[in-house]
């Protein structure tokens, strides 16, 4: 099974790389305010260049979202950088080793938003939204309930491309084409979430947070985020109740489970 890995940069010396794969694919986020945009991003774009490290890093006043893919030393130098930035000095990485480089060039970005919601109350980067971790969701699948014995039910924030490639058994599909119409979609669901445990999940953790803000902020108080998304449950379960693909926002795309 192709999945990120788990070992951050800080503990590097116990990530042993395979003698076939020398391209090293780091990915991470953080929501957290961050000003001179501009600046960063005409920094970063500049120290990508030098050290031929290719992927995208986004930069918004609510923080980062970065996939970078290259030789080893150039990315993780690359990550410092992104790391220098005030704030960000505790970023943390999944990282993995490929055969092959998974972009094709380095793009960064200056956006409103790390993904778009059209909810400027949600604010992640002042109050981090409740969450599991991915064993626990697995236990909780397998007895059918949560801890307090609420029956489960898994909501998926993807897009509807996204869920066909790929979901948890029976998970609740809101058929958005776009993230932004979370809002209005998952309102439309209002009816059919009550006397449950609401996990909300995603590819790797950045929708399902602002996903469950939101839901909170309208009153759901029954609801968490898997922590790590989608790739960090792939990875410890092997894929327990997942039935099909995982899109991964790459060259490659598809992870197979």
């Amino acid at each position: 099974m192709l999945i990120l890995g788990q070992d951050g940069l800080e503990e590097r010396g116990n990530m042993n790389k395979p003698i076939n794969k020398q391209f090293l694919n780091l990915k991470s986020y953080k929501f957290i305010h961050l000003d001179h945009l501009e600046e960063h991003r005409q920094l970063l774009a500049e120290i990508g260049q030098l050290l031929s490290v290719t992927g995208t890093i986004i930069l918004s006043e609510e923080g980062i979202n970065v996939a970078l893919s290259g030789n080893k030393s150039s990315v993780e130098q690359m990550f410092e950088a992104c790391k220098a930035i005030p704030g960000l000095q505790n970023l943390e990485p999944k990282s993995e080793f490929s055969e092959d480089c998974r972009f094709s060039k380095l793009k960064v970005k200056v956006k409103q938003e790390i993904i778009k919601m059209d909810q400027p109350q949600i604010q992640p980067s002042t109050e981090r939204a409740p969450s599991i971790d991915s064993l626990t969701l697995k236990r909780w699948i397998l007895e059918g309930k949560d801890d307090a014995g609420q029956p489960l039910k898994i909501i998926d924030t993807r897009n509807e491309f996204e869920f066909q490639l790929g979901h948890f058994k029976n998970s609740l599909n809101l058929n958005i084409d776009r993230f932004s119409e979370f809002p209005i979609k998952i309102q439309q669901k209002e009816n059919c979430l009550k006397g449950f445990k609401l996990v909300n999940v995603c590819t790797g953790g950045i929708r399902c947070e602002k996903a469950t803000l939101y839901m909170m902020e309208k009153g759901i108080k029954n609801v968490v985020q898997l922590d790590g998304g989608i790739l960090d449950y792939l990875q410890k379960t092997n894929g327990y109740s997942w039935e099909g693909e995982c899109f991964q926002f790459d060259d490659r795309e598809l992870l197979s489970v």
